[in-house]
């Protein structure tokens, strides 16, 4: 294998401050990627930590130059197709090196002394492998197809404990101080009672107290206490009241160190960093080493970013045993690398953040709901005027104690309102969506939508509690790009548009792992789902609102792909409406309501308990039906016209590719119905209106029309109405 080039960038990003993460706001790391001649590119990252690396940031940099330094590069490695790949689980089970890891482990050896670097270059050219091989990195390092990760969920307070209990955590790890810590150890038991509990002092207690504090431990269900104090290898001579785990002294252990320590009855486990130890061949032989001796192999980080942490998890697979150390997130895959400027900035006591569509922003929603700090989303594209007046909305405002975030509506008919959402909405709507759709073991969800509304922050918000991994769109919404990731993925969510410009890819099909695709955000025309389904696209039509967090009425799972099929509410959800022959406001109850509006000066307007939305419908054998909403009705000589009503006739018509139907002011009428359309070359205005004779009554049809390009869009994808309606228009001639 080739290497024609090989770049190296520094990544920021914060830290919420809990857990591991204790004492610290910030993150740094450099970021490696290498290119092969093929167009394969392979990422690392080196992120040695500040106070616990045996290098630095500088030490990592040059070794990376190194890497820098030897390009173009020739690699003697196996790929796929000859017969020297590794087979699934023989790497990580033996612990050996397979061909392709030996080659590189040396390669990095040779360029620098470095842990760090020598992980990210291992990471790198072994990322470049899998991509080249089109195999997972994880498998390439011996992982069984589809293995799950088990991990242990870092806790600081009984809080945290009985919510990671509800999640179905079976393992907490709690981070002690040289402090007396028992008490808080107790409560969290208490409340989360049958989970077992990993202690990990940093070395934090002196060598003289450790025994006793150990045995004060004995009649709780702590497995192991992790590097205690310093030297702890040297207490696994004595009984213990609780076992041990090696964890930094990894690094300076003598061979007959670790021999001793290994054949100890005191030792419970080694804790493998790959940050520290210096790549994925130092970990395997430890693991190795670790089971011959009947002893747990811990895979754990050292708060990398999302590349190094994606390369842990590939290792744990490959190690197998469990629980490891890795915070109970499963982060994104190595091709999605943090990147700086999502702009994080502190405000009245919450933070506001910058919806940037970059993997950063995900880590950041989900540090600060680890915290526990109340969010306010903002989007990144808005006007400069409208950004500085919801942020000075957010800053004056006084949010209840339980906000989780803050999110604006669209502001499609009139100024954006800030929603206050709590946490037990967001967790009621995470919920909600679990019991519709289910949760399978190799679930992976594509974000193409914006985290500064509901339906892109519910995608985190529901992966992130239920441990699944989430495959991102960064930067705007590119058709190739998606279609490309969706390969990934079992799951998505996308609006209409979205979905659209797939379609509009003759060539393209959905890939067979894809079971539902969540379609929302606006009102998807039927000859849009008509389309999708001839090409077998699995999508769920689905409503939701930023009051509600999004989906609360869903189509069935067994009738993905079905334009006909009904929207049922999801559990704990109440709606009302009207009927047929009379839509009304639909009306919302239930535990995913948000807590409150923001008024422009940042008070705030209770919603709960119930909500009547701005949309029409009607409830019937069950099923929501959503007419459209009540301030885009076309009053037309005293007859009420719903758009959608019209558009479903407009996007119907031979040569039209897309419709936005609005209001016209008229002398007579009131108001008469215009229309603004995006056709292609087969369109004939003489059929259209034609057709339009023959299926829309008088004061339904389009009297006024506008030919687009494109139809306006707002931030969240939906047709601008107002926008639309601001176009040249030219009447249209009906058959007499």
């Amino acid at each position: 294998m080739r290497i024609t080039n090989v770049r190296v960038r520094t990544e920021a990003w914060p830290l919420a401050g809990t857990g591991a993460a204790r004492g610290r706001t910030e993150r740094t790391s450099l970021v490696v990627e290498v290119e092969t001649a093929g167009g394969h590119v392979g990422r690392g990252e080196a992120a040695p930590l500040p106070g616990f690396s045996p290098d630095t940031l500088d030490a990592a940099g040059a070794g990376l130059a190194a890497l820098v330094a030897r390009v173009p590069l020739e690699l003697e490695v196996p790929l796929a197709g000859t017969g020297q790949l590794p087979l699934p689980g023989t790497l990580g089970a033996a612990g050996a090196a397979s061909p392709a890891l030996a080659v590189i482990a040396d390669l990095a050896a040779d360029l620098t002394s470095s842990p760090s670097a020598r992980f990210a270059i291992e990471t790198a050219l072994l990322d470049a492998i899998a991509r080249t091989s089109g195999v997972a990195l994880d498998a390439l390092l011996g992982a069984p197809a589809g293995s799950p990760v088990a991990t242990a969920i870092v806790v600081d307070t009984p809080d945290d404990a009985r919510r990671a209990a509800v999640r179905g955590a079976t393992c907490l790890k709690i981070k002690v101080g040289p402090g007396d810590d028992l008490d808080r150890v107790r409560a969290i038991h208490t409340a989360a009672p049958a989970a077992s509990l990993r202690l990990d002092a940093n070395r934090t207690w002196s060598r003289e107290d450790t025994p006793a504090r150990l045995a004060a431990l004995a009649g709780l269900p702590v497995a192991l206490v992790e590097e205690p104090c310093p030297d702890a290898y040297g207490l696994l001579t004595s009984a213990l009241g609780v076992p041990l785990a090696l964890d930094e002294s990894l690094v300076s252990l003598a061979p007959a160190e670790l021999d001793a320590a290994l054949a100890s009855p005191g030792l419970a486990a080694l804790v493998l960093k790959p940050t520290l130890l210096g790549g994925f061949r130092a970990c395997l032989e430890l693991a190795a080493r670790a089971r011959a001796a009947g002893k747990l192999a811990i895979v754990s980080h050292t708060l990398e970013g999302a590349i190094g942490r994606a390369a842990c998890h590939a290792l744990a697979r490959a190690v197998g045993d469990g629980p490891h150390g890795l915070g109970g997130d499963v982060p994104p895959p190595a091709d999605t690398p943090p990147r700086a400027g999502a702009g994080f900035a502190r405000g009245a006591g919450r933070g506001l953040l910058l919806a940037v569509p970059r993997w950063e922003t995900v880590e950041a929603i989900r540090e600060a709901l680890a915290a526990r700090r109340p969010i306010a989303m903002l989007h990144p594209k808005l006007p400069a005027d409208e950004l500085a007046r919801q942020r000075a909305i957010v800053e004056r405002a006084t949010l209840p104690t339980d906000t989780a975030v803050v999110l604006f509506t669209s502001g499609s008919t009139g100024p954006a309102r800030g929603v206050v959402l709590s946490r037990a909405a967001l967790e009621a709507a995470a919920a909600a969506s679990e019991a519709h759709l289910g949760w399978k073991d190799d679930d992976r969800w594509l974000l193409a939508l914006s985290t500064a509304h509901a339906g892109g922050l519910a995608v985190v918000v529901r992966c992130t509690l239920a441990g699944k991994p989430i495959v991102m769109v960064e930067g705007d919404f590119d058709r190739a790009r998606c279609a490309r990731l969706l390969e990934e993925c079992t799951l998505a969510s996308l609006v209409p548009t979205q979905l659209l410009a797939l379609l509009e890819d003759p060539a393209w099909r959905p890939p067979r792992s894809l079971r539902a695709v969540l379609l929302g955000g606006a009102a998807a025309p039927p000859s849009l789902l008509r389309q999708a389904a001839d090409r077998g696209v699995p999508f769920l039509t689905s409503y939701g609102l930023t009051e509600t967090f999004g989906q609360i009425a869903t189509a069935p799972l067994p009738h993905a792909g079905d334009p006909d099929a009904p929207l049922v509410p999801l559990a704990g959800v109440q709606l009302d409406a009207g009927t047929r022959d009379e839509p009304q406001r639909i009306r919302v109850r239930g535990p995913t309501l948000a807590t409150a509006y923001l008024d422009g000066h940042g008070a705030l307007q209770p919603i709960a308990p119930e909500l009547a939305t701005a949309d029409l419908g009607f409830v019937e054998r069950g099923a929501l039906h959503v007419v459209g909403r009540a301030d885009d009705v076309i009053v037309s000589g005293g007859e009420k016209v719903h758009p959608t009503v019209v558009e479903a006739a407009l996007t119907a018509t031979p040569g039209v590719r897309a419709a936005c139907a609005f209001a016209v002011p008229d002398p007579r009428w009131g108001h008469i119905v215009g229309a603004a359309l995006v056709v292609d070359a087969t369109f004939d205005e003489a059929r259209a209106a034609a057709h339009w004779h023959a299926r829309l009554p008088p004061h339904a049809r389009p009297r006024q029309v506008a030919l687009l390009d494109t139809l306006p869009l707002g931030p969240t994808g939906k047709v601008d109405r107002r926008r639309a309606a601001l176009a040249e228009r030219r009447p249209v001639r009906y058959p007499r």
